[in-house]
């Protein structure tokens, strides 16, 4: 049986995420020993957090899923969160579990230093056959089209689903389907 890993988006648990173990990044301390996996799933900044520690990491195969994959200003990105968190994420339906506000600062310090990381610096050093990128069609916050053509300009295996920025049932079953190759 494959080892798979997540790394949950921002402020988020792993048990968000159903039927996989992670590393619960977003709880101090701050994790720093990477367990051995074959599959390493980082969601938005969770994808961040597994390339900054990719140097770590030896072996099995990254799954990015709505990576952040442009540089922008932190006022740009904080613009992009308040329409995600308006426009998606309080979408009637979508239940989940944040972490406790008092972990709060401690996040939004470790997400303000994975911005400032060169997150596609990271990923051209990967071998192209360890990594595979899975956005959400209708990402237009993070993983935005704008991404997605840097992705494919980069060679980098991408696919699309019909999804937003947030986990969903169809985002699971494309990293399913890659874990099963």
């Amino acid at each position: 049986m494959k080892k798979v890993l997540i790394f949950p988006a921002s402020f988020q648990y792993v048990k968000n995420y159903l039927k996989y173990d992670g590393v619960d990044i977003w709880l101090k301390p701050f994790p720093q020993d990477i367990p051995v996996a074959d599959y390493y799933i980082g969601h938005s900044a969770g994808a961040s957090f597994i390339l900054s520690q990719q140097n770590s990491i030896r072996g099995g195969t990254y799954i990015l899923v709505n990576p952040i994959i442009r540089k922008r200003t932190t006022m740009a990105f904080f613009w992009s969160w308040i329409k995600f968190f308006i426009f998606e994420d309080t979408k009637e339906g979508y239940k989940h579990k944040l972490i406790p506000m008092q972990d709060w600062p401690y996040v939004l310090q470790k997400v303000l230093e994975l911005l400032n990381m060169d997150t596609l610096a990271i990923i051209r050093r990967i071998p192209k056959e360890k990594i595979v990128i899975i956005r959400g069609k209708n990402d237009y916050y993070f993983c935005d089209e704008k991404s997605a053509e840097i992705i494919k300009q980069n060679g980098i295996n991408l696919i699309e689903v019909d999804a937003g920025h947030n986990w969903n049932e169809k985002i699971a079953q494309a990293a399913e389907n890659c874990m099963k190759n």
